[in-house]
């Protein structure tokens, strides 16, 4: 069982002061401490014991080879034995995913340097989405510029791409409209 200390002197508090109703002073220094201890930490840990590999038909653990795999890592794919299996929000993740924090959680960030790119370059194969889309693209390039990395971070280059193509889009389309306000198949002459 571990222990909880108290946050002016750092003593430790006895358990008898844990999950009480109102604070209860220190026993050192006699501040109020409120301890809420929830009943999972109390318990001692439950001991994992790993199933070994029977026949050459079952898979085994990527870090342990005589044990038989129970789950596969959601991150990497690697096979994990129930040593190495870690619950992360629901998954299986494997210590070296888990360290890296590759945990499933984290590939549910969205990637606005994807999007951006995706609303200035799809709409060129239709001629009047982009009077729609560049505007839109511009506003996610600005907007989530500064926005968290991906996991895996891939740096502004898209971002850069996305304004680069927007301002030509925008100069193509000025072009074209002054091309048909002049009425002409041509620029104006002077």
């Amino acid at each position: 069982m571990g222990y909880v200390v108290c946050g002016a002197c750092s003593m430790r508090i006895p358990p008898a002061n844990w999950n009480q109703a109102f604070p209860v002073p220190c026993p050192v220094c006699a501040r109020d401490v409120a301890v809420t201890v929830f009943p999972v930490a109390l318990q001692p840990p439950k001991p994992v014991f790993p199933e070994r590999v029977v026949t050459g038909q079952e898979a085994s653990c990527y870090n342990h080879a005589t044990n038989r795999a129970v789950a596969a890592c959601d991150a990497c794919g690697r096979f994990l034995c129930a040593l190495c299996d870690i619950d992360a929000a629901g998954g299986h993740v494997c210590p070296a995913c888990f360290e890296r924090r590759e945990a499933p959680a984290l590939h549910e960030r969205v990637n606005y340097d994807s999007i951006a790119l995706a609303l200035v370059t799809l709409p060129m194969l239709l001629c009047w989405l982009p009077i729609v889309t560049t505007p839109a693209a511009l506003f996610f390039a600005f907007k989530f510029w500064s926005a968290p990395s991906p996991v895996f971070p891939r740096g502004r280059w898209r971002l850069w791409l996305t304004v680069i193509i927007a301002v030509v889009q925008i100069t193509l389309v000025g072009w074209f409209l002054v091309y048909l306000s002049q009425g002409r198949g041509g620029l104006p002459r002077e």
